[in-house]
């Protein structure tokens, strides 16, 4: 990747400080779910973009608080995860996928509309229950169509989500 000098391009391309490294690492490998949470937490909080990957790992997190505080994290991110969250929809563990399509959504980038209408096909109800809620904060008129055909889905949790997000389309 080519840097046009900008804070974030540097704070992608830099390694995390020591510190903050010491918060990935207790992230990614403390024994305790609640420590794994904070530090997710604090990893949300920080500008430096570098922590990224560890953030998106954290998806996969046994404990669902931790996997709920790295997909907050990562949406308060914006724009510069949504490549990597869009990459971990191809992850296998639904969980994963699930995590990912919500903070997809809670971004708001424009560039996740393609995928998350591809995801509306997802063979896990609860990602595709995501995936119509995050098309309906994105608001965006090419999902009208795949939302329609969501209306007809085998969950019921995943039809009221698409004609919520229609609603939010208009």
């Amino acid at each position: 990747m080519f840097s046009t000098g900008s804070r974030s391009d540097r704070n992608r391309d830099t390694p995390p400080s020591e510190g903050v490294q010491a918060v990935v690492e207790t992230l990614l490998a403390h024994p305790d779910p609640s420590r794994r949470k904070k530090a997710a937490v604090a990893l949300g909080k920080i500008g430096d973009e570098s922590v990224i990957p560890a953030l998106a790992r954290a998806l996969g997190d046994p404990g669902k608080d931790v996997r709920a505080a790295a997909a907050g994290a990562l949406a308060s991110r914006g724009p510069p995860a949504v490549d990597v969250l869009i990459g971990s929809l191809e992850d296998g563990n639904w969980v994963v996928r699930y995590r990912a399509a919500e903070a997809l959504g809670s971004i708001r980038e424009e560039r996740a509309v393609p995928t998350l209408i591809r995801v509306l096909g997802d063979s896990r109800d609860h990602v595709r229950y995501m995936a119509a809620k995050g098309l309906g904060r994105l608001g965006d008129r090419r999902a009208v169509g795949p939302l329609t055909a969501a209306l007809s889905d085998g969950n019921e949790f995943v039809r009221r989500a698409a004609r919520e997000a229609l609603a939010s389309i208009g």
